[in-house]
């Protein structure tokens, strides 16, 4: 069995769900593509076996996030820091809202010159 497999077996079923939420939290090292969760390289597989014997051992998620900048910088966040659901929905709405303004107006100017 793996110390992931041995570690999930004697977690409770609310340090399982912290496993879990942490592993959509960061990204995997080898790649930065996916996160932990949708990953199963063997790098990102030793960090998944890390992560939950961090959470048993009663880390917090804070210090066990700060464990992975320290080792791999920011990049290492799925979701930047600071970024908040608002920010992330609003900008990419502000953004498409004023190409469409922008393209009316084009338009507009076009058909009437």
């Amino acid at each position: 069995m793996t110390a992931l497999v041995v570690l999930l077996l004697i977690a409770t079923p609310q340090q399982t769900e912290r496993v879990r939420a942490l592993e959509r939290k960061l990204m995997a090292p080898c790649c930065y593509q996916t996160t932990l969760a949708e990953h199963h390289s063997e790098a990102a597989n030793e960090m998944k076996a890390e992560i939950a014997a961090l959470v048993t051992e009663g880390r917090t998620d804070r210090e066990i996030v700060e464990v992975y900048k320290q080792r791999y910088g920011a990049r290492i966040l799925a979701e930047p820091e600071g970024a908040t659901g608002v920010w992330l929905k609003t900008v990419p709405l502000a953004a498409v809202l004023v190409g469409l303004a922008l393209v009316v107006f084009v338009i507009h100017r076009w058909l009437s010159g």
